[in-house]
C-alpha cells in the first residue's frame, strides 16, 4: 500500500504541475519543465548532504550536469529531448536510488519521483505530437 500511495503522490504532483504550468503559455510552459528537471537533479545532490561518499556526490554531480544538458537541449531543439530526459530521469530514481542501495535518499523518494517523471514525459511526447490549438482546447 505504502508503493501505490508513493506512486499516487508523485503522479497528483505532475498533474498539479502540468495544470499550472499550461497556464504560462507553451513557451514559458516548456520552460518551467526544463528548470524543474534540473531542480529534480539537484535534489538528489542536496541529498548527498545527507551522508552519501564522495562518489555518490561525484555521480550526482554528474547526472545533474548531464540532466541540465538535456533540459537546455529540450529548450533548443526539441521538447522530444525534453521528454526523453524526464524518462531517463525516471530510470536514474529507481535504477540508481531503489535497486541500488543509497541510504541518503529518503526510501519514499525514488518511486514518488518515478511517476512524477513519467506522468511529465508522457504529458510532453504528447504534446509534441498534438497540435498546440487542440490541446490548448481542453486545458483545465
Amino acid at each position: 500500500m505504502q508503493i501505490v500511495l508513493q506512486l499516487i503522490l508523485g503522479a497528483v504532483s505532475s498533474v498539479v504541475l502540468i495544470t499550472l504550468a499550461r497556464r504560462l503559455g507553451p513557451k514559458p510552459e516548456l520552460r518551467l519543465y526544463a528548470i524543474s528537471l534540473f531542480v529534480a537533479a539537484l535534489i538528489y545532490v542536496a541529498f548527498t548532504a545527507r551522508g552519501a561518499t564522495n562518489a555518490w556526490l561525484a555521480l550526482e554531480v554528474a547526472g545533474l550536469l548531464a540532466f541540465t544538458l538535456l533540459a537546455l537541449l529540450g529548450l533548443k531543439v526539441s521538447a522530444l529531448i525534453l521528454a526523453f530526459a524526464w524518462a531517463v530521469h525516471a530510470a536514474w530514481d529507481v535504477l540508481l536510488h531503489k535497486l541500488l542501495t543509497a541510504a541518503f535518499v529518503p526510501d519514499w523518494y525514488p518511486l514518488t519521483c518515478l511517476s512524477f517523471d513519467l506522468v511529465l514525459a508522457i504529458y510532453l511526447v504528447g504534446q509534441a505530437f498534438l497540435p498546440v490549438e487542440s490541446v490548448r482546447k481542453h486545458a483545465p
